[in-house]
């Protein structure tokens, strides 16, 4: 993508790896300005935004085939899936194909999350109340894709308008059952949903696919579904546009990139702070022109100041937090070893079960922002164990290159003496030479000559690539 460049809907701007999927252009216009921006409520994250100027025509990319998607292989559809940008979109924003992939003859049932329990989002009984037939059909398809026979969904018993409305559409469907659970948060988080519905819990360390069950939000059920048989990347999503007092309560469908300021100003929204997502796991935005993301799913809107004035107090090690938490952590604990930069003992108390609910944080008398300290440890965590991983791997790799040369005869009698023996703890690539340390002087300038010229004669390549 460059300034200046003409798109059309729907066109990828950028291209995805392995863990972030491709970006579509919510509308045609052309491209003014790319900038790369940091916020204060992503302190570690740098984003790169794009600016798109509409034509206000609205040009779609054409999209050539319309095949079945019964006739593409199962390569195919999950490439589909990856290309079309599609996320879990109740708010962990994991690759769908991703999970799709890895579930492939390890599910017996398909689990579809209806059930939001956070208070004032009710995109979820929004979408179910209108596009009850497409999200069955969404259904369909990741059932088609893995081989399922067991479809459960899972809804609030509050919604009685959405409940008939799904039922209505799997009446003749007898793979399909539709029940309804207690609307008390966290009962919406897959570990709750599965706790409550099979009276299983998932073991420390692993997943729900470990189980045979694989779980879906309904909003991704409905991206996946638009995907396949309409062909149209993930490019708007409902989210809820409420107050606290619900003198007001939304539910508008949104582009994806639309700043957060011009949905205010289309409904008159002035002077309020922002908290983008529920109440108890959204956080607060101080700039307006901060994009709605895929894993939005609501915009709360308080009075001015009111949460600047709450203050952090010190922990009285009331034990609250650890009483409320549903999945029987010590929040107090992990507050101690996150701050205090405790990596190995938050890792042995767990905190990566945690599932950031935020209930320890509301029932906190001393206002400590418990979920921030957690997310952040976290992320701390990931780092770490991506270092240690690509540590591992950078050791593997160099251990391979050195028994490489050693069999290739770049170590060969002429710089180490035929008396030499291998060193077989180091993958025959180290040699040792205690007669001669002149010898083992000339092979270490001889293998680090030999790598420099590799190192550049890969770096030209990969120029050449590009």
């Amino acid at each position: 993508m460059r300034v200046g460049q003409i798109v059309l809907r729907g066109q990828i701007l950028t291209l995805g790896d392995e863990n972030i999927p491709p970006i579509h252009a919510p509308t045609s216009g052309i491209i003014t300005k790319i900038v790369k921006k940091k916020f204060s409520f992503f302190p570690n994250r740098c984003f790169s935004i794009i600016s798109i100027k509409s034509d206000g025509q609205d040009k779609w990319i054409d999209y050539s085939s319309k095949r079945d998607y019964k006739f593409f292989s199962l390569n195919e559809i999950i490439q589909l899936i990856y290309n079309s940008g599609v996320v879990g979109l109740g708010g962990s924003g994991f690759l769908s194909s991703k999970k799709i992939e890895r579930s492939i003859k390890q599910v017996h049932t398909l689990l579809i999350n209806a059930a939001e329990s956070e208070p004032y989002i009710t995109t979820d009984d929004c979408l179910m109340q209108n596009f009850s037939k497409e999200v069955i059909q969404g259904c369909k398809v990741i059932a088609w894709i893995l081989k399922i026979k067991n479809i459960l969904i899972a809804i609030g018993d509050d919604k009685d308008l959405a409940y008939i409305s799904i039922k209505k559409e799997i009446q003749s469907l007898p793979n399909f059952k539709i029940r309804k659970i207690k609307n008390k948060y966290p009962s919406g988080s897959s570990k709750q949903l599965i706790k409550i519905l099979f009276n299983k819990e998932i073991p420390l360390g692993k997943h729900s696919i470990n189980l045979g069950i694989i779980i879906f939000n309904i909003s991704t059920v409905f991206s996946i579904k638009r995907s396949i048989l309409n062909r149209e990347p993930l490019i708007e999503r409902i989210i809820t546009l409420s107050d606290r007092n619900l003198s007001y309560q939304k539910n508008i469908l949104v582009r994806i990139g639309t700043p957060i300021s011009h949905i205010l100003s289309e409904f008159n929204i002035k002077k309020c702070d922002i908290i983008m997502g529920g109440p108890i796991t959204g956080f607060l935005v101080d700039d307006l022109n901060f994009p709605i993301l895929k894993t939005t799913s609501s915009i709360l809107c308080l009075k001015s100041n009111l949460m600047k004035n709450i203050l952090e107090r010190p922990c009285i090690r009331c034990t609250a937090c650890s009483s409320a938490c549903p999945i029987r952590l010590l929040p107090e604990q992990l507050y101690f070893y996150s701050k205090s930069l405790n990596h190995e003992k938050s890792r042995e108390y767990h905190i990566s079960e945690c599932i950031e609910c935020g209930i320890c944080e509301q029932v906190c008398p001393s206002n400590i922002p418990l979920l921030t300290y957690f997310k952040k440890e976290k992320m701390q965590l990931r780092k770490i164990i991506f270092q240690e991983n690509m540590s591992k791997k950078s050791k593997k790799l160099f251990m391979l290159r050195q028994h490489r040369l050693y069999i290739s005869g770049l170590i060969n009698e002429n710089i180490i003496c035929t008396n030499s023996t291998v060193n077989t703890t180091l993958n025959n690539a180290i040699v040792k030479d205690e007669d001669s340390n002149v010898n083992i002087l000339k092979k270490s300038k001889y293998i680090m000559k030999k790598e420099l010229e590799s190192a550049i004669h890969r770096a030209k390549l990969k120029r050449n690539i590009k």
